[in-house]
């Protein structure tokens, strides 16, 4: 039998809590050091959703309102998470692409802080695959998944790392559009502190050298991160625990092959391979290869055929239309 997990210890704020020019309604979503909640803008009567830093095992609520953090070893961490929770909302501040989530708003209040950003409505990766329960074909993850690599090869550009993407994290809006979502881990690639040590790693998804503090991170992670989320998006399960990376957390080309285009299979593959340094160097690497074969010959060449140009071309339009019936 599977552990019974034990019951979240935070009380949200109450419905109807106004803060600043937005008035509370219920909890949509709990993180690890966070709560998030669907809200209205007052002002504008816009709905948004806000994300309330409230770490799980390290804070309780004093009375309907106040974040009071524990004492000791748990109040260092407290503060060392509300110090990333910030550095979310400026990691944000450098990130100017159509594929990546806008913090609206940011605020502080009840001795915590608050990000906020517009309610666009969808469904994330995560739900879609564990509620249709069936994989997704090659169209669609290359509707899904090439703006999300854009918007990954923006923000390593910038010198930023994501360093949390799982099937949770990307947001399959109505209209059919990906978003990457939540760079609460989020940290420049020239930083020697491991601030992703404040935050609980999702298993099956984070590489290898996020669990080893020897070794260093850069885009080979986030691009391992992805590939599991392929591997996901494929098999309806992350990769199997091996630390070898053997056959049992491969795709088969057997299996798999009838499928899906062989060299997609190849790509997916390196990209999770222990090594780090046996994995693709770059997005714009990475992507060619899951393009290799296709009409697109690079992440440039789709962004400007497809993302700008040609959204609703007719091979992508039943991806679209079915994905956006999933997600509605």
């Amino acid at each position: 039998k599977r552990p019974v997990a034990k019951p979240d210890p935070r009380i949200p704020l109450p419905q109807g809590t106004i803060l600043e020019d937005y008035k509370f309604s219920k909890v949509i979503g709990r993180g690890s050091f966070s709560l998030v909640y669907r809200a209205t803008e007052l002002s504008t009567q816009r709905e948004v959703v806000i994300k309330e830093y409230f770490p799980k095992h390290f804070a309780l609520r004093e009375g309907k309102e106040t974040i009071v953090p524990l004492e000791g070893r748990k109040l260092f961490t407290f503060t060392e998470g509300f110090k990333q929770f910030f550095n979310e909302a400026m990691a944000l501040n450098k990130i100017h692409h159509p594929h990546v989530l806008k913090t609206h708003n940011m605020f502080r209040a009840n001795k915590t802080a608050y990000l906020v950003s517009l309610n666009i409505g969808g469904r994330d990766l995560k739900w879609f695959l564990t509620t249709v329960r069936e994989p997704m074909d090659q169209a669609l993850i290359y509707k899904v998944y090439m703006p999300i690599l854009s918007a990954l090869n923006f923000l390593h550009q910038a010198q930023l790392l994501h360093l949390d993407i799982k099937p949770a994290n990307i947001l399959l809006q109505p209209n059919s559009e990906s978003l990457l979502l939540d760079f609460g881990a989020a940290q420049a690639m020239t930083s020697s502190k491991r601030i992703n040590n404040m935050q609980t790693l999702t298993h099956g998804f984070a590489p290898p050298e996020q669990y080893d503090k020897t070794q260093s991170l850069g885009p080979w992670t986030d691009i391992y991160a992805v590939a599991a989320t392929l591997y996901f998006s494929i098999t309806c399960r992350p990769p199997a625990k091996s630390k070898n990376n053997d056959v049992e957390s491969r795709l088969s080309i057997t299996r798999y092959g009838d499928t899906y285009a062989h060299h997609l299979l190849h790509a997916i593959n390196r990209a999770l391979t222990y090594d780090a340094s046996d994995r693709y160097e770059s997005v714009d690497i990475f992507a060619a290869a899951l393009l290799n074969g296709s009409k697109w010959e690079s992440l440039r060449d789709y962004e400007m055929q497809v993302m700008k140009y040609d959204r609703f071309a007719p091979d992508t339009r039943e991806a679209q239309h079915n994905l956006t019936k999933a997600v509605a």
